[in-house]
């Protein structure tokens, strides 16, 4: 395998938020309420999951909320998505097992890592664009203390637009194309897919098909 891109911008070291992390007041008032209701912590940042020497970092949206178990926060907002995503993975031989993780401990792959292009579940699963601006600084130190990092999917517009703005690019050289894989100007490749949700599947803006096929393109790249 060959070893990773350059980074365009240099980050000292990788960064996740703080538990407290305090830099968007309205999660803030969020995180409190939460406190006093009892409820499970559904807006405090979630870290990232999977090994920092993968090849491939998948960002998605935000990460979403499980009531059924003792830690409210998952990697994804829809089961949908990481239904179709770590089945996809799986059969493009790029994770062990087709199925998401079962426990709080969440099984680390050796291929992939998994962020949020927003890391706090938002009120009404909306983050607002400063909330996405506060977190592109975590993201950005996702990119460049991957060292062997080659390919990042994006699921979504908002997690592509993220990922260029993490990159150090401006919007107009990378424009969002589903199912497509395009460079960055040191190399990294960016492949793009419409979120996963349910209603992206049904009505047919993503199909399993397409999706795969995308999965298995990538996997060709990495190999």
């Amino acid at each position: 395998m060959k070893a990773g891109v350059t980074p365009i911008m240099e980050a000292p070291c990788a960064r996740e938020p703080l538990p407290d992390c305090s830099f968007c007041p309205r999660l803030v008032v969020s995180r409190a309420t939460d406190r006093e209701s009892g409820a499970g912590g559904w807006h405090r940042p979630v870290p990232s999951v999977g090994s920092r020497s993968a090849s491939l970092l998948i960002v998605s949206l935000a990460p979403g909320r499980d009531t059924t178990r003792s830690s409210a926060n998952l990697p994804f907002a829809d089961d949908h998505a990481a239904t179709l995503l770590y089945t996809s993975l799986h059969a493009a031989g790029l994770a062990e097992t087709p199925h998401g993780p079962a426990t709080e401990d969440f099984p680390e792959p050796t291929r992939y890592r998994i962020v949020g292009a927003t890391r706090c579940t938002s009120p009404g699963d909306i983050p607002q664009p400063s909330e996405i601006i506060a977190c592109n600084q975590f993201l950005k130190s996702e990119v460049q203390t991957m060292p062997n990092l080659r390919v990042v999917l994006a699921l979504g517009v908002l997690a592509h637009n993220a990922t260029i703005a993490a990159c150090g690019v401006p919007f107009s050289r990378s424009a969002f194309h589903h199912g497509q894989i395009t460079s960055m100007p040191d190399g990294l490749r960016i492949a793009n897919s419409y979120h996963l949700s349910r209603y992206n599947i049904e009505n047919g803006i993503v199909t399993r098909q397409s999706f795969r096929k995308l999965i298995a393109s990538i996997s060709e790249e990495l190999n």
